[in-house]
This record gives C-alpha cells, structure tokens and sequence, in this order.
C-alpha cells in the first residue's frame, strides 16, 4: 500500500497563462494545421501522380509486348518478305505482277 500513496500526494495548481503563451500556443497550432493540411495535399498529388505512372506503364508494357513479339518474327523468311516489299517495293521473283494499261 505504501505504493499508491505517492499518487495521493500530487496536487495540481492550475493558473491562467499569460497572453504571449496563449498566442505562441495559438500560432503553432495553426502551423502544424496548416502543414497537415500542405502535407494532405502533396499526398493527394503524389498519389494522383502514381496512378498517372501506373497507366503510362501499363501502356508501355502493351508496347514492349508487341515490339518483343515484332524481334521474334523478325529472323523468319515471311517478316523479311514482308518488310522488304513494304520498306523497299521489292517483290518475290516468282510473282507475277499485272499493271494496267494507261
């Protein structure tokens, strides 16, 4: 029991404080507000950022795929063919071309 006796014997004496601590008080409760809320913001933002980030990836991922697939093919006689009468107007030898008369 001689434990909890020491709890008993605090007293607590309660004053008015003066202005300048009221308003120092005042005036870092108004800072740390206004950094919440600068904070929230920039979290927002971030946030906003990152969803921006996540779609531009997603479309780059789509690309990446198709320009893998597009090295693949690229050794196979039929994209060589492809490519060279596309890029070129080379045509295979054994192709037998009709043009209009004019």
């Amino acid at each position: 029991m001689a434990g909890r006796n020491w709890f008993s014997r605090i007293r607590l004496v309660y004053r008015r404080s003066s202005t300048p601590v009221k308003c120092l008080v005042l005036g870092a409760l108004a800072l740390s507000t206004l950094t919440m809320l600068t904070l929230r913001h920039a979290i927002l933002e971030t946030k906003e950022q990152a969803e921006e980030k996540r779609a531009e990836a997603a479309v780059l991922e789509e690309e990446n795929k198709r320009l893998s697939q597009s090295i693949a093919e690229l050794g196979t006689v039929q994209s060589v063919t492809d490519l060279a009468g596309k890029l070129l107007g080379l045509v295979d030898p054994n192709t037998v071309i009709f043009l209009p008369e004019g």
